[in-house]
């Protein structure tokens, strides 16, 4: 059963305030969620419209935000164009937008939005080339503490690969 979450982006801003100074709607994000909807993965990645289009992939920080391991989705959305195709001039402000190859398997879909997968949201920050700061480590211990198997995958999936980062992110995985 897939559960649609209303298209708040739609609505006139002036209803949005009206309903926002109700309390019928609330923040969830840089969007609004209605109030009694709880703040599931689905709702919080359907908070973050508008953004560029179904063709791209929330990743990095924004991803662990959508998974619930992050107290917000970062001040600069981070995204992926899915398939790592060439990125646009659609982006915009406040949208940092990635050219990742991510398998198929390593996204995940809720209506005509996407996410990465915990465990590659963990892969990919923990190759983040900037400082490794506490935030990306809480999202990333929570992250893998929400599946038995995760710290193994994660091991593995860097193990078999020959980015540069490698060895930066086996020694920050090693540290959570």
């Amino acid at each position: 059963m897939t559960v649609e979450h209303p298209a708040l982006e739609a609505w006139p801003v002036a209803v949005r305030a009206a309903e926002r100074l109700r309390g019928t709607l609330v923040r969830c994000g840089p969007g609004l969620r209605p109030v009694g909807r709880p703040e599931v993965p689905s709702l919080r990645l359907a908070a973050l419209e508008p953004w560029p289009g179904p063709a791209y992939v929330a990743v990095h920080l924004t991803a662990a935000w959508v998974w619930g391991a992050a107290r917000g989705p970062g001040e600069t959305l981070q995204l992926s164009t899915a398939g790592g195709r060439r990125a646009g001039d659609r982006a915009g402000a406040g949208v940092s937008v990635h050219e990742f190859r991510c398998d198929p398997a390593e996204v995940v879909r809720f209506g005509r939005r996407s996410v990465t997968s915990p465990l590659r949201t963990v892969y990919d920050l923990l190759r983040l080339g900037r400082r490794f700061d506490a935030e990306a480590r809480v999202a990333c211990r929570l992250l893998l503490n929400a599946s038995p198997d995760a710290r193994e995958g994660v091991r593995d999936r860097l193990d078999a690969t020959r980015d540069p980062r490698r060895r930066i992110a086996i020694s920050r995985l090693r540290s959570l």
